[in-house]
């Protein structure tokens, strides 16, 4: 009578050790090139645009932060992209819970970082980005906001965007924050 329990123990255990732990939303890389630890989050933090668009146009912009690590001297940073079609976009302004951010932009591209690839993929051909450094109190205003904004301005009348993303939608940022 017993063997019937006994297999059904073993079942259970053994089909509790196959459940998958939740992602770490953090991931760690090290650039083969440079030998520089690269901290960033899985996903981007999407942030969608207020007003209605056409079909054809990309309602989405993205924020996201990363860390550098070279021998102990790190350094954060904070990666944006947004949709630019008419040409050029002026630099995004970042607003944090209806505040602007005070961002310090990175001139150049990744290769600034010492940096073989980029953190962060460019999410569409027309999307341009923008590298800014980001201080501890910026990261921690970002993670324990109830929203983010980022507001574009083009070259031309009309081309001003405004894309948020709610408090639910920036868990990765909260997670990027804790580790430091």
């Amino acid at each position: 009578m017993r063997t019937p329990f006994v297999f059904t123990a073993v079942a259970v255990t053994a089909l509790a050790g196959c459940a998958t732990a939740p992602a770490d939303p953090v991931n760690e890389k090290l650039d083969p090139n440079t030998a520089i630890t690269v901290t960033v989050i899985t996903q981007p933090v999407e942030l969608v645009a207020e007003s209605p668009r056409g079909s054809s146009t990309d309602p989405f912009a993205y924020i996201a932060p990363f860390e550098t690590n070279k021998m102990g001297e790190r350094a954060l940073f904070l990666w944006v992209s947004a949709p630019q079609y008419n040409g050029p976009i002026e630099q995004p302004k970042l607003l944090c819970d209806g505040q602007p951010v005070g961002l310090q932009p990175v001139s150049g591209d990744f290769t600034q970082f010492n940096l073989s690839q980029p953190p962060y993929q460019v999410p569409a051909p027309w999307s341009g980005q923008w590298y800014f450094r980001l201080s501890d109190d910026a990261l921690k205003c970002l993670a324990g906001a109830q929203g983010v904004a980022l507001e574009t301005h083009g070259t031309q009348a009309g081309d001003s965007e405004r894309f948020s993303a709610p408090r639910k939608s920036m868990a990765s940022l909260e997670a990027f924050s804790r580790r430091y």
